[in-house]
């Protein structure tokens, strides 16, 4: 059996991006309003071998040789960008320390995360090429620092605030069109962006 397991991409980030996931709700420590929400709890009862992998990860997270041994499997891999948690969240300080750590090891690859663990200390020693995305709807909003990135889901298109970009891939589906995250769009990248999602 795997120690630990990557996906590839979904229906709206491309393929070429790995993805990270843990269990939701139990590593979520910031979890508020968005556990009404929450598309991963259907997904994880609809696909018990998903929560499985993703219970893996997070054992395999709290190991002394994570940082080594994730650190060698991405180097053997040709994907440049990684996302930490489509599920999951950065449930400790030491957990957050070690992915900082892995991106430090690995400056060829870019990394990032939307979090609602405001609490941790989420900017000392982060490396230029990991982006930390606040995400609004946490218990911890507001310990938010506005000058960093964020994010934030909204209902309708009208309440986006003057500064915010609306998720290009979402305004492109409702044109007819498709682009990909990480392919044709890498808005999420970007240092200090504020991005706006259309609750769906």
């Amino acid at each position: 059996m795997k120690e630990f397991s990557f996906s590839k991409g979904n229906r709206k980030i491309s393929k070429d991006v790995l993805i990270w996931n843990l269990p939701r709700a139990i590593t979520c420590r910031g979890a508020g309003e968005c556990l009404r929400f929450c598309y991963e709890i259907k997904i994880e009862r609809m696909y018990p071998n998903v929560r499985k992998s993703r219970m893996r990860n997070l054992k395999f997270s709290k190991k002394k040789e994570f940082v080594k041994k994730i650190v060698e499997y991405l180097k053997r891999r040709k994907e440049k960008i990684i996302r930490l948690h489509e599920s999951g969240d950065l449930y400790s300080q030491e957990y957050l320390d070690k992915w900082k750590e892995i991106a430090r090891q690995l400056p060829e690859k870019r990394f990032f995360a939307y979090t609602k663990s405001f609490d941790l200390d989420l900017w000392t020693n982060l490396p230029p090429n990991f982006n930390i995305i606040q995400s609004y709807g946490s218990k911890f909003d507001n310990l938010i620092d506005e000058k960093k990135a964020t994010a934030r889901v909204i209902k309708d298109i009208r309440e986006r605030r003057p500064f915010e970009f609306i998720c290009p891939e979402q305004l492109a589906k409702r044109q007819g069109k498709e682009i990909k995250c990480m392919r044709e769009c890498k808005l999420c990248l970007r240092k200090n962006v504020h991005v706006a999602f259309l609750l769906h």
